[in-house]
């Protein structure tokens, strides 16, 4: 095709809309001849010398690929080439360079415009600079890479502390056991000793003042048994190893509340042993919830339920009562004035994977539910790192 030829052809009515749009637009847009050697450039409009550096006169004749330099290892060169081949539409992000030499990053919208008879006469290409959009998106990814780490990292720290805490709740027990043994074993035992020498002291202080001071001394000794008993279980109930979840807790609340309230406890579902940390959980929970229904609560009715959940893999705990009730909102309040038993039976049971709730109101009782997956975490946790 002649010079002529293509001044021929920018006369025309049409191009001469087209060309004047294109010379007031923001983009960059350059017009390539589909019907001579290699597509040359024809026409670029004033943004192309802003965004390229290269004026009109040394870019017209040549084509595209000189703003590439030598840049020419970039996959989407082959995918322009078979577009053009097919007569196509083609979207690509290239590379390219300015007149300076400097990089940037072209978004080429590249379609055909064909005459009146339908053949594709020309290709126009609308070219944008999103180097600035791509550091942006570069420094974004860049950014939420940091924080994932960040986040992963503060994860693992969580999990370790969760890990540790756990630990150290597994510590307290085992020192709970030992020492409970210890009052048993040792403390307990001499003082039954010691009761029996009382007993066989008992000629001796068959008369007047002094068996009035025998008997003082045998009411003394035998309340710092029960004392002794009472500190033992408290510490550990030796029935928990023995003989399982639900004779523990029968026994805890005969024994708590022998002179009241009234209580119904249910147990179901659930196989007879449990995983020690389930186990002894549970005890705490109902053992720090009879106490409070017994200091503050002042309720006339208690109940404890224990099954096997819906899906039968966790355990369900209710414990209620009919008693003062108080106000959710206060717990922080009331765990700053040393009532934070709440607040140990959340965190016990968050070790363990499972979820607390305390529904209350000032006059209204309170309802706590526990819900423990019966594989318990510590457990899940070893078994994902072996």
């Amino acid at each position: 095709m002649t010079p002529d030829d293509m001044q021929h052809d920018m006369q025309d009515e049409k191009w001469q809309f087209l060309l004047s749009f294109l010379n007031a637009s923001n983009s960059s847009v350059v017009i390539a001849d589909a019907r001579a050697p290699d597509y040359p450039i024809v026409f670029v409009n004033p943004t192309f010398k802003r965004v390229t550096g290269y004026t009109p006169e040394e870019a017209l004749g040549r084509n595209c690929r000189f703003l590439q330099n030598d840049d020419c290892d970039q996959p989407e060169r082959a995918a322009v080439s078979r577009t053009l081949a097919d007569g196509g539409a083609i979207q690509v992000l290239m590379r390219n360079y300015r007149k300076n030499g400097e990089m940037f990053w072209n978004k080429l919208h590249l379609f055909p415009f064909p005459d009146a008879d339908g053949t594709i006469t020309h290709y126009i290409g609308a070219q944008h600079d999103v180097t600035r959009e791509r550091s942006l998106v570069a420094t974004l990814e860049q950014v939420a890479a940091e924080h994932a780490q960040l986040i992963e990292r503060l994860d693992c720290k969580r999990d370790k502390l969760a890990r540790l805490s756990l630990d150290l709740i597994n510590a307290q027990e085992a020192e709970r056991k030992a020492v409970a043994r210890e009052l048993h074993d040792e403390l307990g035992q001499r003082l039954t000793a010691l009761n029996m020498l009382l007993h066989r002291s008992l000629p001796y202080f068959h008369a007047g003042e002094a068996h009035a001071w025998w008997r003082q001394a045998e009411r003394e000794i035998g309340a710092m048994v029960e004392l002794v008993r009472d500190m033992s279980v408290s510490l550990r109930p030796p029935g928990l190893d023995y003989f399982g979840l639900e004779p523990t807790l029968r026994e805890l609340l005969t024994r708590q509340f022998s002179q009241g309230p009234a209580w119904v406890f249910e147990y179901a579902g659930l196989p007879r042993r449990l995983a020690p940390e389930i186990e002894i959980t549970v005890f705490r929970i109902v053992q720090e919830s009879v106490t409070n229904i017994q200091r503050h609560a002042h309720a006339r009715h208690a109940v404890v339920e224990v099954n096997g959940g819906a899906a039968c893999t966790e355990l369900e705990l209710i414990v209620r009562d009919d008693g003062a009730g108080f106000d959710p909102s206060r717990q922080a309040e009331l765990a700053h004035a040393g009532r934070a038993g709440l607040s140990g039976m959340r965190e016990r049971v968050g070790l363990l994977g499972g979820a607390f709730e305390v529904d209350s109101r000032p006059g209204g009782g309170t309802r706590i539910v526990v819900t423990l997956p019966l594989a318990p975490q510590a457990q899940q946790d070893r078994h994902q790192q072996d």
